[in-house]
């Protein structure tokens, strides 16, 4: 049976990441599907996870000593 890897892990002794189409054994592609690490072939792209959209952190402004000892945020 034809899987798509969700997570990387092992089948059938070879190590599949995550992403990968495999062809493993029935018993294989059961338990694998039962674990949530891998969705058939044919019903892949409907149960497949959305990837995240990398949003960059935000960042502080960063704080400057006056010549006077105080404090201030750089513009």
């Amino acid at each position: 049976m034809d899987i798509e890897i969700l997570k990387t892990t092992m089948v059938g002794g070879q190590l599949a990441r995550a992403g990968a189409k495999v062809a493993a054994s029935a018993a294989d592609a059961r338990l694998l599907i039962g674990i949530g690490k891998a969705v058939a072939v044919s019903i892949a792209a409907e149960f497949a996870p959305e990837p995240e959209p990398v949003v960059a952190p935000k960042r502080k402004p960063r704080t400057k000593v006056t010549p006077n000892g105080d404090l201030s945020a750089n513009p």
